[in-house]
Parts: structure tokens; C-alpha cells; sequence
């Protein structure tokens, strides 16, 4: 045996045996400071400290991160703690499927508050039922002149308002009430007749009395009072229910039969056996008298609640007698088929839950005229039942007899094996006693029988009995051999300096040897199995320290490695997780399955630590990605903006805007190869921009010259008119609404300055020194535009006539030394302002050549304008 090899060889190789319990491990690297998370959702999932992360629970809103904390935290305070925070159906109904059986605590916790929530969803119509329910039976109330009783019932029904009452819809509220001061009207009514009635009452009784104290003589007086007797007595005389006692002290005996009463209704309400409808209807009359009588006494007042149980109780019990009551031809049928079949296993607890069924039937209240048919065809069955019961009794006799032939038959079976021969004799006594249990006594005479050929055929199966006995002695004694072995090696093993793979190689071989033995003496077979297992404990306790202390080495080696991860020292992060693969090892193992989690832990952690290199760049492309993606996003929204914007001054801002964001995306890093290609995009997206948003100012700015030409023509007209002397048809009013129906200019100063030509041409209309400031004007204009279409021609690149080349260059010598002075001017902004002044000049002297040449400037400045720059 490998235990006696452990014993013999202990003493002579305790000094070779590796001390693995008490090797160290080698001492680990400082590991560096781990960033810690900053953002609340990230300290409440992933921060070490389990303070700061109840903290960040405690100030959480966000149902998904708390749901994550229920599930996922370390500590079953902070988890249950997450739960707590959370009312959200969705979010708890996950936490309940997700956490399962691994925090039971919190899976119920979760159930709670769902259960919670589906109430008080659910009690807004819990509330309107009850409500309903109390208003039918405040409706319900003096219907039938229990008034005392009724009384009572009123307190009762507004102590359970009450408690409905804040929560009751108005309606409910109004009929309540409305019912109630409807009663309470009709008792007080029914008080004072009640009272009047008493008063009546004594005053005929007096008047009785003070008759008889007279003598007996006839009289008319006392034909009168026979008369008035006579007729009180002919008066109908109102029901029981409703008849008020005389103004007469109440018996205290009669309360005292009121709690009797009380007792008997509450014991029959805690029974467990249907209720006796006839019993508790006179109980229940009797009780509401009663009541009635004391109906300020604490009985009375205990007494419509219990009524009311007791009442829902009887129309229970008569709900389930009505069914039984249906389902009993079904039932008869299917026992009349079993009783045809001769299946009794099935007839007869269906005989007897029948009879049980037309006991209910009879006790609830149902007319007996619609059970006496079933309770006649159930009766119509009973001898049939009983036939099939003695043919049991028959049939086990019958069994019997069989029994004690085959037990005989034994007696002249010599070729019969010992073995099996033992064997049927045992089956053939525990089928005598089967037939015994089944509830068919046998006779006398059948027993000893069947008792006399069992002991002569024991008598042939002693000698195998006895060789049994004997092999089960040696068999006593290998297992006491085994335990004295394992108690001695459990007692002298070093279990400091033991060989575990060995040791629980030597553990299971014992069990298999113990396992192989055959039977033993079931008085000593417990002894030693108790003997046995108690020095396996023991093994098997140092085994599981063993076991328990090997994984937590394992589960620190997985944390030591799982920390690693964050270290900022990419090289010494991977050498040290090196060296902890090293210290992995197995000494007991666990469950299959736990090792190979553990494992897996253990080999994931290192690969996240292997994998950093990769993870990082991976991270670094995707930083680089997002800002390249940035970039790409301003690129493509300046082109929307170039091909679809109009407005001069949105895309004046949206310009800066996107400037000011590139400038920042700028300083950004982006991929090498692709930092170029974006670069040139985002010039030829920035100058299409600014094209678009100049080509949109000169578009609104030639439609504005447009409507100041229309605005010029029509002053022009007026003030050569005034000045020709053609004043006849101008009528002041009219001019302005002819003026005001003209576009007018979006350019605010400039509609002033167009505003004020056509006020002067229009006070001209009735002032005459005016009209003569008009007229002296009118010549100086003339050189004025000559001077102004000079000066367009030159902004405009145009052809001068060859008789003015001398004015133009000195003017242009003029405008070259302005232009080093000032800096330089966009020529198509000078031209649109020169344009400006000469539609806002006044009249001159019409020239055709200077139109002509005007015409010719205008044209070349306005093909630019909407062609851009």
C-alpha cells in the first residue's frame, strides 16, 4: 500500500524533500504610481479605494453606471448600495437578470423594488376598487331597516374610508358622502318615529293600567279602548329585522351571548373544514340581535367585520360547491368507467373525493334537490366499489396462497444455486409483507403455512447464509486494517514537509481500496465508515488548507500581474510579469473549473501586459485618426458653406468661426501622410470660401447700385423738371407715394443719403430759393461727373478719351501718392463707392459722350463684381 511506503520512507527522505510550502517568493518591483480615474462614472467603477468609490455611488444619477456598480463592484456594501440608488424599472430588471445567483442579496433586493413598483403602479385601481366596493355598501345601508346594525357597520366603513380617502378620486368622495348623510338622514328619521312610537306605546299602557284600576263595568270608555286596542292590533306589524325593542334596559346576559357568539363565529372561521350554511346563518342572525341591542358595546362593534369574513367566506365555499357541483357527472362517469375497468387503485380515492365533494354540496347552502340524483347514482355505485374491494381481498388471499406454493416449491428445488436460492427466499418474504401493507390482513393458517416453509428452506440456505457471514467478517476486518493505516499516517505525517501530489495520490488510492471491499455487518458497517471518513477529514482538512492556500498564491500572482498593467514602465512591467509565470504552480488542485479560471485570469492579465505596446500604438492611431477626422469635418463644412450659403454676412462669421477651430485642430497631430494632403485641402476650401463670401457681397451690392440707379433716375426726372420749369401735374403727396413705392436700399446710410437728393428735389417743388440752390448746383454737377467718370475709368482699367489723357495722369499721380500714403485699395471697391456718388451727385447738364463713357464704365465694373475676384 502507498500509505505503508509514505511511513516506511518518511524518516529517510525528510531531509530531500523540497520545502515547497515555505518557499519565497522573490520580492517584487516597486510598482509605480497607477493614474487614478478622474471622471465620477470611472471613480465608481474603476477607483482602488472603496471609499472613494462608495463616494462616487453616493453622487451618481446615471441609471446605466449604476447598474454597472450593482453588478461589478467588489464589495457587496457598495453594490447593494448602487441597487439602492436606482428606481428605474429598466435598469433594476437588468441588475435582476444579470447578478443571478452570484449576490443573492441584491437579486432579492432588485425583486423588492420591482415589486414595489409594480404596487404602486398597481394601486391607483386597487384604490378604485375598494372605493367602489366601499360606496355600494354605504348604498347597501337601511335598505332593509337593520338600522342598529347598519349604525354600526357606518363606523366600521369610515374607518376603512379613511384610510382610502386621500387617495380617492372626487367622484368616489361625493358619493360617499352623498350616501352617507342619505343614511344618517334615514336613521335619525327612523329615531324619532322610533321614539314617537315608544312614547305611544307608554301612553297606552298607561291608560291600560288606569283602566283596570277601575271597576269592571262597561262603559264607553273602555268600549273605546277595547276599540283602539282592537285596531292597534289589526295594524301591520313590521318585520323582525326591523322592529326596534321597547325603551327598556338591555340584559347584560344578552351581551354575554353576544360574545359567545362572537367566539363561535371566529372558531368556525379559523376551521379548516367547510362551514355548515344553515349553523352560521342562525349564528350570524342571532349575533346581529344581539348587536342590535348593545350596539355601543365593543362586541357589537367587533361583530360586522367577523360577519363580513364569515359572509365572504360562505359565498366562497358555495363558488367551489357550484363547481363541484358541475364537475360532478364528469366525475361520476370517469368512476363508473374506472369501477367497469376494475380499477380500484383509481376508484376508490375518487369514491371518497366525491363523497367529500356532496358533503361541501350539502353544508353550503345549495338546494338538495339538485345533488339527490348524484348523491342517488353515487350510492347506486357503492356496491360495486365494495365488490371490487372484497375481490382485492380475494385476490391478495389468492396471492397468498401462490406465495406459500412457490415457498414450498423451494423445498424440492435441489439444483437451485445457494445463492439464488437466498435470494428468492428473501423476495418471497418481503412479497408476503407488501401484501401486509397494501391492507389485506391474511389468516391465520395461510401464515403459518407460508412461516413453516420459510424456516425449511432457511435451514437449506444456512450453510451460504454462514459463508456469507464469515466473508463479511474478513471483509470487517480489511476495512478496520485500512483505517488503522490511515489514522497512523495522519498521525506521524510532517505536514510541514509533505509531498502534496503524493499525499492526494495516496488519498485516492485509499478510497478506491475502501471502495473495492466488499459488504459488511450493516451493525458494524456504520462504525467503520464513520471511523474511516473521520481520519479522511482530517486528510482531507490539511489537503483543503493546502489547496485554499495554493489559490490564494495563484489569486495574488493575478493581482500582482492585473497590476501591473497601468505600470508607466512598459520593459519593467513585462520582465516582472516574467518572473511571477515562474512562481506559478500547482500543489492541490481544485475543481477542474476553478483551475482553469484561474488560469485563464492569470493568462489574460499577462497578455494585456504583453499586449500595452500594441494597445498603446493602436490608441495613438486612433488619437491621430480623430484629429485627422477633426479636420476632415471643418474641411467638409466649409464646403457646404461655399456651396450653398448666400448670406455675405453668415458666411463672414462661419469663415472666422472655422478659422478659429482649424487654428486649434492645427495643434493637433495628425498622420504624417496625410498632413499634407488635409493642409492643401483646407486652403482650396478656405479660398473657395472667401471667393464664395466675396462674390455674395458684390451680388448684394450691384443689386443695391440697381434700385439706387431706379431711386436716381426718379430724382433726376423731378429736378430737371423743377428746373426746366415743368411744374405743372406735381403734386407733392404724389411724389412720395410714387417714391415710396420704389425697392428700397438694405444699406441704411445709403437710403439716407438717396432720401435726402429726393427731399430737396421735393421742398424745391414750393420753395423758390430752393428751386434756385437747385439751379446754381446744376452746372458744378456737370463738372463733378466729369470728374467722377475720370476717376471710374481709371478704377475700372476703361479707355479715356485721348483730349482727357492729361487730366487722367494727373490724377492717377495723385491717387499712386494717396496709395503709398494710406495703403492699397481694392479698385472694384473704389469703383462701386464712386458709383455710389454718382447716382448721388444731383442734376447736370446731359452730356451724351460723358453717358456714353458712363455706360462703358459701368459695364466693365459689373461683370467683374459677379465673377469675383
Amino acid at each position: 500500500m502507498l500509505f505503508q511506503r509514505l511511513l516506511k520512507r518518511r524518516k529517510a527522505n525528510a531531509d530531500e524533500t523540497p520545502d515547497t510550502s515555505k518557499a519565497k517568493a522573490a520580492p517584487a518591483a516597486p510598482v509605480p504610481q497607477i493614474r487614478l480615474p478622474e471622471t465620477l462614472p470611472e471613480k465608481a467603477r474603476l477607483h482602488p479605494d472603496p471609499a472613494q468609490r462608495l463616494a462616487a455611488i453616493e453622487q451618481l444619477d446615471d441609471p446605466a453606471v449604476l447598474v454597472e456598480c450593482a453588478i461589478h463592484d467588489a464589495l457587496a456594501a457598495h453594490r447593494a448600495r448602487a441597487l439602492e440608488r436606482l428606481d428605474d424599472r429598466a435598469a433594476l430588471e437588468e441588475v435582476a437578470r444579470r447578478i443571478g445567483k452570484r449576490d443573492k442579496r441584491v437579486y432579492r433586493m432588485a425583486r423588492e423594488k420591482l415589486r414595489l413598483i409594480a404596487e404602486r403602479e398597481e394601486r391607483p385601481q386597487i384604490v378604485r376598487a375598494r372605493c367602489e366596493e366601499l360606496c355600494a355598501q354605504v348604498e347597501r345601508l337601511g335598505r332593509l331597516a337593520n338600522w342598529n346594525q347598519d349604525r354600526a357597520l357606518l363606523d366600521h366603513l369610515d374607518r376603512q374610508w379613511s384610510a382610502l380617502q386621500d387617495e380617492a378620486e372626487p367622484e368616489y368622495q361625493t358619493r360617499f358622502e352623498r350616501e352617507r348623510a342619505r343614511f344618517l338622514d334615514a336613521h335619525a328619521a327612523h329615531l324619532q318615529e322610533q321614539a314617537k312610537r315608544q312614547a305611544e306605546a307608554k301612553a297606552r299602557t298607561a291608560e291600560i293600567q288606569h283602566t283596570e284600576s277601575q271597576p269592571a263595568e262597561p262603559s264607553s270608555s273602555q268600549a273605546a279602548s277595547e276599540s283602539h286596542a282592537h285596531e292597534t292590533s289589526a295594524r301591520p306589524v313590521e318585520p323582525p329585522a326591523a322592529a326596534e325593542p321597547l325603551a327598556r334596559p338591555s340584559d347584560p346576559r344578552e351581551r354575554e351571548r353576544l360574545e359567545k357568539t362572537i367566539a363561535q363565529l371566529t372558531e368556525l372561521l379559523g376551521a379548516s373544514k367547510p362551514l355548515d350554511h344553515k349553523q352560521v346563518r342562525r349564528l350570524l342572525d342571532q349575533g346581529r340581535a344581539l348587536a342590535a341591542r348593545w350596539p355601543d358595546s365593543e362586541p357589537a362593534l367587533a361583530f360586522p367585520p367577523l360577519a363580513e369574513r364569515l359572509e365572504s367566506r360562505l359565498r366562497t365555499q358555495r363558488k367551489h360547491a357550484e363547481q363541484r357541483l358541475r364537475q360532478f357527472p364528469e366525475r361520476l362517469a370517469e368512476l363508473d368507467a374506472h369501477l367497469a375497468e376494475g380499477e380500484l387503485k383509481q376508484a376508490d380515492p375518487l369514491h371518497q373525493s366525491l363523497l367529500s365533494a356532496l358533503e361541501l354540496i350539502q353544508s353550503s347552502g345549495i338546494d338538495p334537490s339538485q345533488a339527490a340524483d348524484f348523491n342517488r347514482r353515487l350510492r347506486a355505485l357503492a356496491p360495486r366499489l365494495r365488490e371490487l374491494q372484497q375481490w382485492r381481498r380475494w385476490g391478495a388471499d389468492q396471492h397468498r396462497e401462490m406465495l406459500c406454493t412457490e415457498m414450498e416449491s423451494l423445498l424440492d428445488a435441489e439444483t437451485l444455486p445457494p445463492a439464488a436460492l437466498t435470494e428468492r427466499l428473501h423476495a418471497l418474504q418481503m412479497d408476503w409483507k407488501g401484501l401486509d401493507k397494501a391492507g389485506s390482513p391474511a389468516n391465520q393458517a395461510l401464515w403459518d403455512r407460508f412461516h413453516s416453509a420459510s424456516e425449511r428452506v432457511y435451514e437449506r440456505c444456512r450453510p451460504f447464509i454462514e459463508a456469507q457471514a464469515a466473508e463479511r467478517e474478513s471483509n470487517r476486518l480489511a476495512r478496520e486494517q485500512l483505517c488503522t493505516q490511515l489514522e497512523a499516517f495522519v498521525a506521524q505525517v510532517d505536514w510541514e514537509r509533505v509531498d502534496w501530489k503524493k499525499t492526494l495520490h495516496a488519498e485516492r488510492e485509499m478510497r478506491q481500496s475502501w471502495a473495492a471491499i466488499g459488504p459488511t455487518e450493516g451493525r458494524v458497517r456504520k462504525a467503520l465508515e464513520r471511523r474511516f471518513h473521520q481520519s479522511l477529514r482530517l486528510l482531507d482538512r490539511h489537503l483543503d488548507a493546502e489547496r485554499q492556500r495554493n489559490q490564494a498564491l495563484k489569486r495574488d500572482l493575478i493581482a500582482r500581474v492585473q497590476a501591473l498593467v497601468e505600470t508607466p514602465d512598459l520593459e519593467s512591467a513585462i520582465e516582472q510579469t516574467k518572473a511571477l509565470q515562474r512562481e506559478w504552480h500547482t500543489t492541490v488542485p481544485a475543481r477542474q473549473k476553478d483551475e482553469n479560471r484561474l488560469w485563464r485570469e492569470f493568462r489574460a492579465a499577462c497578455d494585456a501586459v504583453f499586449e500595452r505596446r500594441a494597445v498603446r500604438q493602436q490608441a495613438q492611431a486612433q488619437e491621430l485618426a480623430e484629429h485627422l477626422a477633426l479636420r476632415e469635418a471643418l474641411c467638409e463644412e466649409a464646403e457646404r458653406l461655399a456651396a450653398g450659403e448666400h448670406d455675405p454676412k453668415h458666411l463672414a462669421a462661419a469663415q472666422r468661426d472655422l478659422i478659429a477651430r482649424w487654428r486649434e485642430a492645427e495643434s493637433r497631430p495628425v498622420p504624417r501622410q496625410a498632413a499634407g494632403q488635409i493642409a492643401r485641402r483646407w486652403q482650396t476650401c478656405r479660398e473657395a470660401l472667401e471667393r464664395r463670401r466675396q462674390t455674395a457681397e458684390q451680388s448684394l451690392r450691384l443689386a443695391a447700385l440697381e434700385r439706387l440707379e431706379r431711386q436716381a433716375a426718379f430724382c433726376e426726372r423731378l429736378e430737371l423738371a423743377l428746373i426746366e420749369g415743368r411744374r405743372d401735374g406735381l403734386d407733392a403727396e404724389a411724389l412720395r407715394c410714387e417714391w415710396a413705392d420704389l425697392p428700397a436700399q438694405a444699406d441704411p446710410g445709403l437710403q439716407r443719403a438717396i432720401t435726402a437728393r429726393f427731399d430737396r428735389a421735393l421742398k424745391a417743388v414750393g420753395d423758390a430759393a430752393e428751386l434756385d440752390s437747385l439751379r446754381r448746383s446744376f452746372a458744378d454737377n456737370g463738372q463733378r461727373r466729369a470728374q467722377l467718370c475720370l476717376q471710374l475709368e481709371i478704377a475700372a482699367g476703361a479707355e479715356t478719351p485721348p483730349e482727357f489723357a492729361q487730366q487722367r495722369l494727373e490724377l492717377q499721380v495723385a491717387r499712386l501718392a494717396e496709395r503709398l500714403s494710406e495703403g492699397e485699395e481694392d479698385s472694384l471697391q473704389s469703383g462701386l463707392r464712386l458709383l455710389d456718388d454718382w447716382y448721388l451727385l444731383g442734376p447736370a447738364p446731359r452730356d451724351p459722350a460723358l453717358e456714353r463713357r458712363f455706360e462703358r464704365v459701368k459695364a466693365a465694373l459689373a461683370p467683374a463684381s459677379c465673377d469675383g475676384p
